[in-house]
């Protein structure tokens, strides 16, 4: 089951990489809410940067990767130069 709530936070009550710990049950016929755990976070793994700088660092991976892998060219054998023997 998922909550969702509006609120607002000062910078030094967000903590980046947690997540709230769940506090609703289903009981048999209702929901039950555990106030004693609302506040608990628990850590998950999470990127040190925004999501827009983890997407530029991937492609910027991946065009070093696309421009630094071996391609079958005409008249190359992964990149280098064939042998004579090889054709």
């Amino acid at each position: 089951m998922t909550c969702q709530a509006r609120c607002s936070y000062v910078d030094r009550e967000v903590l980046w990489g947690h997540r709230f710990n769940p506090v609703l049950t289903l009981e048999t016929g209702f929901y039950e809410v555990d106030y004693t755990t609302f506040h608990d976070t628990y850590e998950t793994p999470t990127p040190a940067c925004s999501a827009k700088q983890l997407e530029e660092l991937q492609r910027g991976d991946r065009l070093f990767h696309h421009l630094h892998t071996p391609q079958q060219i005409e008249g190359t054998q992964n990149g280098a130069p064939r042998s004579d023997n090889n054709n």
